[in-house]
């Protein structure tokens, strides 16, 4: 059975009050109005989680060891003044939350799924966080784009509609969006990145990457791969690009509806015979599963 999570949950409509700044562990006091601000500190290696119904999240780095995040809500509709706030504190990660009043509370997973019944008539939150550098992070909005700069750990970001932008992030990233360009540069550590339509970027010091869009072009650039793992860039329609090193072990399956394939590497066929939209091959000896897939687009394989 699980425990019950100790803390507090504090909802506020913007047009009657703000949420004063304090840590986490003291007691909540309300001020004036609207907007929302909270700032308070956690552990190294802690995780802050920003969840919003809609709007957009901004993120970048704080100049010293406390988190602050602010939001603006603009009202629209018949729900424009529904938007309320929740914070939870839990052990040394903390969640904030936007969501429409009519909406069941937050939980430290963040929000309900919502299926915007009322056509976007709903008010939204814009946030902008400012993130202690040693943090990992995990951001969400139903519908907005997502901007994180020079901050995070591990990063896990998520979009219904928007696009997604993450730089300088020193670990892991997870970056999902239903309808939008998904862009990770400068990253540290694996990334796995899809979109049902938009192009992706992914460059990164220490792979792996997958990268898989409905409708758009693949482009990945990994420095170093340290372990042999499996790796997969699909995309419906447009061209995949992936650079990687030298030193790449892996059995290659390229498939292409209708474009060429090219690589840098030299290849050595693995069973059946060469076809012109698809080859199956090894390179430096085989490895792990390395799959390029187009549609429609050509798919290009370079060392670095």
């Amino acid at each position: 059975m699980r425990t019950p999570m100790v803390g507090w949950i504090v909802a506020i409509v913007p047009t009657l009050a703000a949420f004063a700044a304090l840590p986490i562990t003291a007691q909540q006091t309300m001020g004036a109005k609207a907007p929302f601000d909270w700032s308070g500190q956690v552990g190294a290696g802690g995780r802050v989680r920003i969840a919003d119904v809609r709007g957009d999240v901004r993120v970048t780095a704080a100049s010293g060891d406390r988190i602050a995040v602010h939001a603006e809500v603009r009202r629209r509709g018949r729900h424009g003044s529904d938007i309320v706030f929740d914070v939870l504190p839990d052990g040394n990660n903390v969640t904030i939350c936007a969501r429409w009043a009519d909406q069941p509370s937050c939980t430290d997973r963040g929000l309900h799924d919502d299926d915007d019944h009322d056509g976007g008539e709903s008010g939204s939150a814009d946030f902008t966080v400012q993130l202690p550098r040693s943090l990992r992070l995990d951001v969400s909005t139903g519908n907005g784009t997502v901007d994180v700069a020079g901050t995070g750990s591990d990063i896990d970001a998520s979009s219904g509609n928007g696009a997604l932008r993450i730089a300088g992030a020193t670990g892991a990233v997870r970056a999902s969006s239903g309808n939008g360009d998904v862009t990770v540069d400068g990253a540290g550590g694996p990334i796995n990145a899809n979109t049902g339509n938009g192009a992706i970027h992914a460059y990164t010091s220490t792979g792996p990457v997958i990268a898989t869009s409905g409708n758009g072009d693949i482009d990945v650039r990994m420095q170093t791969l340290p372990t042999k793992t499996r790796m997969e860039f699909t995309t419906g329609n447009g061209n995949v690009t992936v650079a990687a090193p030298a030193a790449l072990a892996a059995i290659l399956n390229a498939d292409t509806g209708h474009g060429r394939i090219d690589s840098d590497f030299p290849l050595t066929l693995n069973g059946g015979h060469l076809e012109l939209t698809h080859i199956r091959a090894m390179i430096n000896g085989g490895g792990p599963s390395l799959l390029l897939s187009s549609g429609n687009g050509n798919l290009v394989l370079r060392k670095i």
